[in-house]
């Protein structure tokens, strides 16, 4: 992903931040509501208007649907505030349960500077890790779930952001690889012997394995 490059009257206010006062993000007035839709903006873009976390699809730009996050929270960390490696796009129903979690696999000290190694982080970080590595995520219709596929970074990502909240939504699956298997056998029962490749994309449309 890009990161932001602030330019013009944003980076000057930007630069004149002071590096302990986060509570300036609120203000509902002013310049940082043009820097904060800037921000928005850029990053909308950058991940094709999908979550940095559960990658849940949304083709809308305000802020009733989308948080700007803070990877280290801003609470915690105001002097990165304006860090464009500590910002992302991130659903409200996964930014929500995360809010203030500390999510540096070191916490004794704070760092000087930005950490910018995946492993400096408990959490798939937006910038420096790939979703894919770390998760399956498998749709059919509108139900999702989430395969982890590592013990350390997948499971915390699944726990801050809540991504269980999907297992119980679609809690009447009671075994999701059954789910697929009779999803599957309903298709080969109804798939003509003839199907050309056309028609197998369109048959088999509300299923697929998400990879961002």
């Amino acid at each position: 992903m890009i990161k932001i490059d602030y330019i013009d009257s944003i980076k000057t206010y930007i630069d004149e931040y002071d590096k302990t006062d986060h509570q300036i993000w609120n203000k509902t007035e002013g310049k940082i509501v043009e820097v904060r839709n800037t921000i928005r903006k850029h990053y909308l873009k950058e991940q094709s208007y999908c979550c940095a976390y559960c990658k849940i699809e949304k083709k809308e730009t305000h802020g009733l649907t989308w948080d700007i996050e803070h990877i280290l929270p801003k609470s915690l960390f105001p002097e990165y505030l304006f860090e464009p490696e500590n910002l992302a796009i991130a659903c409200k129903e996964c930014n929500n349960p995360k809010d203030a979690t500390n999510v540096l696999t070191n916490q004794s000290k704070k760092p000087i500077k930005y950490p910018s190694r995946s492993n400096d982080y408990s959490i798939v970080h937006p910038h420096f890790d790939k979703h894919h590595e770390h998760f399956e995520i498998i749709v059919i219709g509108k139900k999702r779930i989430y395969r982890i596929l590592n013990e350390h970074k997948a499971s915390q990502t699944y726990i801050a952001c809540n991504l269980s909240r999907f297992d119980y939504k679609f809690a009447e699956w009671e075994c999701f690889d059954s789910a697929i298997a009779n999803e599957f056998s309903a298709f080969l029962d109804k798939c003509p012997p003839d199907a050309n490749p056309a028609e197998i994309k369109r048959m088999l449309g509300h299923m697929k394995f998400v990879n961002k």
